[in-house]
């Protein structure tokens, strides 16, 4: 029995010398335990603002209708696709039958302004006899004088009206642009209002942009610009006020003041829209982390403490991201070493770079 106990407490007694023991080789190895290291990147600013690109084709607001303002044969007319330059022939209709009109009118107001010529005279005369010629007389030749004169201002007018036909009758590029479609064949005859062809100046076309309107200020404070051009900007022209109900779209009609547009028209196009936002920094590659619940950088401060900071991607470029968040042109994120990091952990910078 004695031997028994005794073995008992001397095995109680080895038992917590080795846990001592133990104890005190870990307590100093945790102690000592080095904080990570950690590569981190400087976060840069980005001065151009919010970029989107979104899809826009190149439209026209209307195009220019030619209609015959005359009855006459079709004799000439450019074909469908024609590219043409101002003061250009682009169609012509028969002038026979009216130049032959004109000159009938021509030789009747020749007879007119004879006869209002003749019957003034004779007022003149007759009226500085006095009493010797009747009050009859001299009302009827006033009477004369006066129809004489109505004739010759109507057929005046009748020839105005006939040689604005005339010249009407050959149809001309009013700027430089491009024959569209055709409605009427040559050797067709046209009668008054029929519609002849429609015509694109190239200076009238536009570019026509479906924006998200939860992505678009209808104040007109975007900037735009064709993709890969920022030379030439693009000027907001005007805005649709009624959007899609379905797509939320909003109708944005671009054009450059500077330049024509070039493209064809119905042409697709890629547009950038920049707007103005001050939360857009530029994050290195490397101190993106992707994940579930929303992505994030892990950022460092001065005395070497890790916070988590959520980020909104916007777009990628090729050596860093663009992204929405509190980050600010400074802020230093962590780019190597990023594993098993947590809040509040003290970690030390091994080596500082500036972002892209």
């Amino acid at each position: 029995m004695t031997k028994k106990h005794s073995f008992s407490t001397t095995y109680t007694r080895l038992s917590i010398f080795i846990s001592v023991l133990f104890t005190s080789f870990t307590i100093p190895a945790l102690a000592s335990e080095p904080s990570p290291l950690v590569k981190v990147a400087k976060i840069k600013a980005w001065g151009m603002g919010d970029i989107r690109i979104i899809n826009c084709e190149v439209s026209v607001p209307f195009l220019t209708a030619f209609s015959s303002e005359s009855d006459a044969k079709l004799t000439y007319i450019q074909p469908k696709g024609s590219e043409v330059k101002q003061g250009d022939l682009i169609a012509e209709q028969q002038n026979y039958y009216y130049l032959k009109q004109l000159n009938r009118l021509e030789q009747e107001l020749a007879v007119s302004s004879a006869e209002l010529k003749f019957n003034t005279k004779e007022f003149i005369r007759l009226s500085s006899l006095d009493n010797m010629i009747s009050a009859t007389m001299l009302e009827t030749f006033s009477l004369k004088r006066e129809q004489s004169k109505g004739k010759q201002q109507q057929v005046m007018s009748e020839i105005d009206e006939l040689q604005h036909r005339i010249d009407r009758l050959r149809f001309y590029a009013p700027k430089n642009g491009t024959v569209v479609n055709t409605y009427s064949e040559p050797g067709e005859y046209l009668t008054q209002g029929k519609k002849v062809l429609s015509f694109l100046s190239n200076n009238e076309k536009e570019i026509n942009c479906k924006v998200p309107v939860a992505e678009f200020t209808v104040d007109k404070q975007a900037v735009f610009s064709l993709l890969n051009d920022n030379k030439d900007q693009l000027d907001v022209k005007r805005i649709n006020p009624v959007i899609d109900d379905t797509s939320q779209f909003v109708n944005v009609y671009l054009h450059s003041a500077d330049t024509e547009i070039l493209q064809l028209l119905g042409q697709r196009l890629k547009v950038k829209m920049s707007s103005a936002n001050t939360r857009l920094t530029r994050l290195p590659v490397d101190g993106l982390n992707l994940a579930n619940a929303g992505d994030f950088v892990w950022v460092v401060d001065q005395k070497g403490k890790v916070a988590k900071v959520g980020v909104k991607l916007i777009s990628n470029q090729s050596d860093y991201f663009l992204v929405e968040s509190s980050l600010k042109a400074g802020d230093r994120v962590i780019t190597l070493g990023k594993a098993g990091l947590t809040i509040n952990q003290q970690v030390v910078v091994s080596l500082e770079k500036e972002a892209s």
